[in-house]
């Protein structure tokens, strides 16, 4: 009988730059709304595949750290049951729409609905607000935007709801006075503002068009989504009920790398909240969601018995240590709770870049390859890809006597298996 091929194997028979995927773009459900540094779908559905293809028994997959759900839409179209978490209400919002199933006909009488509504210019609405509306929108922009607002309120499928909201959200990113260019909220120029041109109504409209036809119909969909902090939302999970997690953890804490909730504040202050989940002191206000990611809250924390994380602590002046130390507390206290659940014989398919503090190249991937030995995983395979198609901007932060830092160019993909 011919030995089965290991998944270090099978990886190795790819070229080596087969996992850029260069020049690849968003396409299907994961081109659906807007958030930052999403993960790359071929690559995930790749490993994937190789995974699943080598493990016919494997039926669950987790991602702690969800995101925009290109781990978990890879992992259902594979057949898998997929579970997915995310402190971030957009985040969830736009998973759960993603992987929800649709009725065709009432998707196509909502499409009516809308467009009649918007076309009648004696539509009745009120002006929406909250907490400087006005430093964030043009009037005119508010006006539109609030009709748009009562029309998917008075929509009565909660569903219909849900995805009308992801397609509003696409309108606010174009029309809002944010710049955008980051993921720090951050005001454009006088000049920039004026000359935005209202076209909220024409972009609510093509992006219902464009964006429906990619949703999944009529089947049931095997999804649970958790809405909350990841630590919490995993003890709800059995000890070895999970064949596959992969994700891309947070890099470090989200107010010095992706600020994914200014990134997505704006949207969820139009949305009604009845159609969201989680807290909704999460979103009072506009960094709240950040300072309660991973890493955010800043009060004593040990540091993991890890040497790698040790020896990066002592390289960095005391102004920047306390947040590291948050950080990867947070961080291992997930992975011990990833490693409980994983399934025996499962694997950790982790992505992770190496972000820089105080100019110093922070090891992520060397201190989470630590972190998963010392919890009695087995290194299957690391290797490293160029990032070439996500979201990133290319100067992300500012640091005092060495100027803007570069954000990275590469990411390791680590995969590791529960053996006993």
């Amino acid at each position: 009988m011919e030995k089965k091929m290991g998944i270090s194997e099978l990886v190795n028979k790819y070229d080596e730059n087969f996992w850029d995927f260069n020049g690849v773009r968003k396409e299907g459900l994961h081109k659906l709304g807007k958030y930052p540094a999403t993960m790359v779908a071929p690559m995930q559905y790749e490993l994937l595949s190789l995974i699943v293809s080598n493990n016919t028994g494997f039926k669950t997959l987790l991602d702690p750290f969800m995101g925009s759900g290109t781990s978990l839409v890879e992992g259902n179209n594979l057949g898998l049951e997929v579970f997915g978490v995310d402190i971030n209400a957009y985040a969830v919002l736009l998973s759960e729409v993603k992987l929800n199933k649709y009725d065709e006909l009432e998707l196509l009488n909502m499409k009516q609905r809308v467009s009649d509504k918007i076309s009648d210019n004696e539509y009745p609405y009120e002006l929406h607000e909250f907490p400087n509306i006005n430093k964030w929108f043009r009037e005119d922009i508010i006006d539109s935007l609030s009709k748009i607002r009562r029309i998917i309120m008075e929509e009565n499928n909660v569903w219909i709801r849900r995805f009308l909201w992801v397609c509003m959200s696409e309108v606010i990113y174009s029309h809002s006075n944010d710049r955008t260019s980051t993921f720090k909220l951050h005001i454009k120029k006088k000049e920039d503002i004026e000359s935005i041109r209202d076209q909220c109504f024409k972009m609510f409209e093509r992006s219902i068009s464009s964006s429906y036809e990619y949703l999944e119909k009529n089947d049931e969909p095997s999804v649970t989504i958790f809405s909350g902090d990841s630590n919490e939302m995993l003890s709800e999970l059995s000890s070895e009920s999970i064949d596959i997690i992969c994700t891309s953890p947070p890099y470090g804490d989200n107010a010095t790398t992706v600020t994914y909730g200014q990134a997505t504040i704006l949207f969820l202050k139009w949305i009604d909240f009845k159609d969201l989940s989680g807290d909704e002191m999460l979103i009072s206000n506009y960094s709240k969601i950040d300072s309660e990611s991973l890493g955010g809250k800043l009060n004593e924390n040990e540091l993991p018995p890890i040497k790698s994380i040790e020896s990066y602590i002592n390289s960095l002046s005391e102004s920047k240590k306390k947040k590291v130390v948050k950080f990867f507390s947070d961080y291992y206290k997930v992975i011990e709770q990833l490693v409980r659940v994983l399934s025996v014989g499962g694997y950790m398919l982790f992505t992770v870049g190496n972000r820089r503090v105080d100019g110093i190249i922070q090891p992520l991937d060397k201190i989470t390859r630590e972190m998963f030995l010392s919890m009695g995983l087995h290194e299957e395979k690391i290797f490293t890809r160029s990032i070439l198609s996500k979201k990133m901007p290319s100067k992300i932060s500012n640091v005092s006597n060495i100027g803007a830092v570069s954000s990275m160019s590469k990411e390791t993909i680590l995969i590791f298996k529960k053996e006993n």
